[in-house]
């Protein structure tokens, strides 16, 4: 194909005249890799694709967030070839794809692409792979990075853009680089200018976002009185409430309020980002972030930003994701702003104070959501723990092990890796505990009560009717295949005789089976120990048993949406077949005497307890307990105990770090290792002061530490001098106290471990003459003045410092 007249349709894009070259770039990059960052109205997205049909052979992936993008991306980039869709240039998303044999570009949302590599790792036939808006540092982004970084050891003629807005890209182009020599050459970052009218940015504090939006549109200022008004609002709940308070305020002859969110139909939002045909309407756009980066809003010159934003955040303790509402990003801000000065001068209302702070930016997906499905994909991929990709920012190992758990309550990994259910749930393309439920039914001949409740509970399917019933349709067939393909029977629970709804909902939420706590309130207790509440009416009395299946962990308490009742008797089959009998020891509140309780939980949901006679190893058992609870303040330490402490303090602070190291170690998990160093001196049911202080020596090195920190020093006139230990500033300083005559004769500041003991001279009335760790500059400098003193008030002592007294 020609591509000199798609190159003439978009000269007007300030990316334009850099199309070649930075193909050239990129073809010249040692590790395969570039960056490309891009002002706002650059056109990267429309232009780059072309600029690699006409630079590379092969085929092209380009990576998006949304499928809003991909949709808009490809009709965009077909128009200007000249063809439909699905032609040269096509696109695949969840449910529907539309590519053909002639396909050489392909616009791809993010799961797709690593069910991509998952298939064949060295992407065959693929010459280049861009990834689009990676500064929103998606989950899926960070993973197909990684993943992608493998895969370019394996071919010499793959390449990748990782193309963003304007950021900082030093540490993206450090990670993306090559190893030459034993130092890391990064790879090439490419920068375009872009093309924005200047945005005129408005503080407004006090007003609501609907009254911000009817200010502007009773505005008498006629400057920016043309083009449409983009609302950014937290998320769908309040664009729902600004929708209702406008459509009361404003006259629908002149003002076309509209939503853009993934909830809406999409044809709705299709609808949002075509350009006006109504020019006699306004329209007024409310939308949550969607709108930022990843989709244009044509005709957009005013922007209302109402400075928050909506984040998931997993609460790794409870399991659970949370939806948090919070300040949007300095990034974040300045990107709203952008949307308002695309075609002409614009304005951007913030409702907020100019002098609030803002963060910088975000922190990536990958640090704060669930990592559930990011796990079992690098399970199939080969990799078992968190180290074992090279990530741009590392899963945190907490959330990672967490994650591995559920795959394992979920028998989608064992210790030998991913099993046949695990890599059937990721063949259905949906979250793994959607995707469990889902087989569940196959395994017991009803798919489709499971497939059916598997969809009722995916969020990321619209309510769209028709919609819904595709959804169904094809989960179905990709059921049956895996059916065909993986035997999976044996990984669902078998204590169940016959199948249920409740059933099926354990198989992918065996961890949100819930207890009521009273049956005055919907309150409910999970595994986790997490309470949450029903936020919808329910009739009374209160199902005792449930499996909440959409629940928000919440701050202090979760917020339980949905969820199904299950029958007693099954509940309490499908907790006793899971607990595990345990006992603890522990002393009654506000006393020393010892209970041992033998309890079968369910995580920390309690199934029966007994009270069992107490033993002398279960005295030290609680003791240790306690300690590691309490922390080492539990055992009212006595003064030789402190003071030996402190001068293991000193020892690993001023000790040769050969020396120090294991000790700092040992001293820093005092309280969590109690049962290594404290129980074993343990021999009655009463605990000495003097037991804990042995305990502590043998532990501690004591014999080591006391040589070089000793609790008295020799000085050079012959006499003792008592050290004193004590904590300033987080530092451990030597002391000591001593009447002045009694250092009479000693020239030399006394030290330990090169560290001068803070000397607090006295008066013979030990009253306080001077502080000082320099003995040799006192002698010479302070001394006289205060002998003068000294000798007129103790006329009969001995003043001269020269000899011992």
């Amino acid at each position: 194909m020609n591509y000199e007249n798609p190159y003439k349709k978009i000269e007007n894009l300030p990316i334009h005249p850099y199309l070649d070259d930075l193909c050239e770039v990129l073809k010249s990059s040692p590790s395969h890799f570039m960056v490309l960052t891009a002002e706002t109205g650059a056109g990267k997205s429309t232009a780059v694709p072309l600029a690699l049909l006409k630079n590379f052979s092969g085929n092209i992936l380009m990576l998006e967030n949304r499928r809003l993008a991909v949709l808009n991306i490809a009709n965009r980039v077909s128009f200007l070839l000249d063809e439909e869709v699905g032609q040269t240039c096509g696109y695949a998303i969840h449910l529907e794809h539309k590519t053909s044999s002639k396909t050489r570009f392909t616009l791809l949302t993010q799961a797709i692409l690593t069910r991509k590599l998952q298939s064949d790792p060295s992407l065959e036939g693929i010459s280049v792979v861009v990834i689009d808006e990676f500064h929103e540092r998606s989950i899926h982004a960070d993973l197909a990075l990684a993943f992608l970084k493998e895969t370019l050891q394996l071919r010499d003629d793959l390449y990748v853009i990782v193309m963003s807005a304007t950021m900082d890209s030093k540490k993206l182009s450090e990670y993306l680089g090559v190893q030459k020599e034993g130092t890391v050459v990064p790879c090439p970052i490419y920068t375009v200018k872009g093309r924005t009218f200047p945005v005129q940015i408005e503080y407004d504090e006090k007003s609501s976002v609907a009254q911000a939006v009817l200010n502007e549109l009773h505005s008498s200022n006629q400057k920016y009185s043309k083009g449409s008004v983009l609302v950014f609002l937290p998320g769908i709940n309040e664009i729902k409430k600004t929708f209702d308070e406008l459509t009361d305020k404003t006259d629908s002859s002149k003002a076309e309020i509209l939503i853009l969110h993934s909830s809406v139909p999409f044809e709705e939002q299709k609808k949002v980002l075509s350009v006006p045909k109504d020019s006699k309407k306004r329209r007024i756009i409310l939308s949550s972030s969607i709108a930022e980066t990843s989709v244009t809003v044509p005709d957009v010159t005013v922007v209302i930003d109402c400075g928050y934003m909506r984040l998931s955040s997993f609460n790794r303790a409870a399991g659970m994701s949370a939806l948090i509402t919070q300040r949007e990003s300095l990034f974040n801000a300045e990107q709203r702003a952008g949307r308002a000065g695309r075609l002409q001068e614009g304005k951007c209302v913030r409702l907020w104070n100019k002098s609030d702070v803002l963060e910088l930016s975000n922190p990536p997906e990958i640090l704060r959501t669930d990592l559930v499905p990011l796990v079992l994909e690098c399970a199939e991929w080969g990799v078992s723990k968190s180290d074992g990709l090279s990530w741009l920012t590392p899963p945190p190992d907490s959330t990672w092990q967490t994650s591995k758990n559920l795959l394992e309550q979920l028998n989608c990994l064992n210790s030998g890796g991913i099993t046949q259910l695990g890599k059937a749930s990721l063949s259905l393309g949906i979250h793994p505990r959607l995707a469990c439920t889902a087989l569940s039914g196959a395994a017991y001949g009803n798919p489709d009560l499971s497939t059916d409740l598997a969809v009722k509970y995916d969020s990321s399917i619209s309510a769209n009717l028709k919609l819904l019933e595709k959804s169904k349709a094809e989960l179905k067939k990709r059921v049956q295949k895996a059916v065909e393909i993986y035997n999976f029977s044996s990984c669902f629970p078998q204590e169940f005789s016959s199948f249920s709804t409740s059933y099926a909902l354990l198989c992918g939420y065996p961890d949100r089976i819930a207890v009521l706590q009273e049956a005055a309130e919907p309150i409910y207790r999970f595994p986790s120990g997490r309470m949450a509440s029903l936020q919808k009416e329910t009739l009374r009395p209160y199902p005792k048993y449930i499996i909440a299946v959409e629940v928000d962990a919440g701050e202090k308490k979760g917020k339980i949406y949905s969820f199904q009742e299950i029958n007693e008797q099954a509940a309490l089959n499908f907790l006793f077949s899971r607990a595990q009998t345990l006992c603890k020891t522990e002393f009654a509140q506000g006393t020393d005497k010892l209970c041992k309780t033998e309890y079968t939980a369910y995580g920390k949901l309690v199934l029966k307890e007994k009270n069992i006679p107490v033993t002398q190893d279960d005295y030290a058992d609680a003791v240790a307990e306690c300690v590691k609870n309490n922390g080492l303040e539990w055992l009212s330490l006595s003064g030789s105990c402190k003071n030996f402490l402190l001068r293991v303090q000193f020892f690993i602070q001023n000790a040769p770090q050969n020396k120090s190291e294991g000790l700092s170690l040992k001293f820093k998990n005092l309280s969590s290792t109690a049962n290594e160093w404290l129980k074993p001196f343990i021999s009655s049911q009463n605990i000495q002061s003097k037991t804990v202080y042995d305990a502590l020596y043998w532990f501690l090195d004591g014999s080591e530490v006391c040589s070089k920190v000793p609790s008295e020093l020799n000085l050079e006139n012959g006499r003792r001098l008592k050290i004193c230990y004590e904590e300033q500033n987080s530092k451990i300083i030597p002391t000591a106290q001593i009447i002045i005559q009694q250092i009479f004769g000693c020239f030399k500041t006394p030290k330990i471990l090169g560290v001068p003991v803070l000397l607090k001279l006295l008066s013979p009335a030990r009253r306080p003459l001077q502080i000082t760790t320099d003995l040799e500059n006192f002698w010479k400098e302070t001394w006289p003045e205060i002998c003068s003193e000294m000798k007129g008030r103790y006329p009969k002592h001995n003043w001269d410092y020269r000899v011992a007294e």
